[in-house]
This record gives C-alpha cells, sequence and structure tokens, in this order.
C-alpha cells in the first residue's frame, strides 16, 4: 500500500532499512560501531566541565561599620589567586588577634578596623599578590 500510494516515502524507507554494501570504502563504520557511539553510556548524561572564566586578579580590602565605632573588614578576591579562603582565615585570624571568618564564595569577614596592615601582611604571607592588585575601597557600607 505504502509503496503504490507514497512512492518516495517507501523509497526512503526502503533505502534506510536495506542492509548496508561493502563498497570497498571504509567512510562510514561498521553498524555495529553506529549504534555503539549512539547509545548512552551508563550513568546518564556525562557532565560538561565548565571553562574557568578569567577574572581578573584583583583583592578588594573594605571598612564596614558595625555598631558606633566598631568595624569589620572584608577581604574579596583571594580567590582569583588560588589561595586557600580557610588557610587565609585562621592566617588573619591569628595575626591580627581577633575573629574571622569566610562568609560567601570569596569573601573573608575580619572582626576590627585592619585596612591599614593588612595590604601588608597580604603581600608578605603570598608574594604572588602585587601591590597594584590590591584595592582599598574604604569606608563602604553592607
Amino acid at each position: 500500500w505504502l509503496e503504490k500510494n507514497f512512492p518516495d516515502v517507501f523509497a526512503r524507507m526502503s533505502v534506510g532499512n536495506a542492509p548496508k554494501q561493502d563498497t570497498g570504502c571504509e567512510e562510514a563504520p561498521p553498524i555495529g560501531e553506529e549504534e555503539e557511539r549512539k547509545k548512552q553510556k551508563r550513568g546518564g548524561r556525562g557532565q560538561i566541565k565548565q571553562k574557568k572564566k578569567t577574572v581578573p586578579q584583583k583583592i578588594t580590602i573594605a571598612k564596614i561599620p558595625r555598631a558606633k565605632k566598631k568595624y569589620v573588614t572584608r577581604v574579596c578576591g583571594m580567590n582569583t589567586f588560588d589561595i586557600d579562603l580557610k588557610e587565609a582565615q585562621r592566617f588573619f585570624a591569628q595575626k591580627f588577634s581577633c575573629g574571622a571568618s569566610v562568609t560567601a564564595e570569596d569573601e573573608i569577614i575580619i572582626q576590627g578596623d585592619f585596612t591599614d596592615d593588612i595590604i601588608d601582611v597580604i603581600q608578605e604571607k603570598w608574594p604572588e599578590v602585587d601591590d597594584d592588585s590590591i584595592d582599598d575601597l574604604g569606608e563602604v557600607k553592607k
């Protein structure tokens, strides 16, 4: 019926289902290999690796007011230099004898106003950070 009523569709179907003949050219892989490539591997859809975004290497330091005459110092951008934030947080807490915590994915909060000292401490501890890449924003509201 298909051949009689729709000959062009029948021709496409019969060509697609016909067994492949060996023509001597190695253009197309054998049928078994082609099906194996199409088949999904175990574990579902694979994870696509994202490219690392080239973020400018900049460390920003800001002084944030808390209550009355108290301040906290915010250090952002240390991740761009591949510095471990937990290690840096412990170092700052020990160096300045105060509380420090990692709050966001790339932010360290140090209790107290250490904006003057922290630039020298960062350059001393991590020599790959140069003076041009440290930016002091001064007093900033949260």
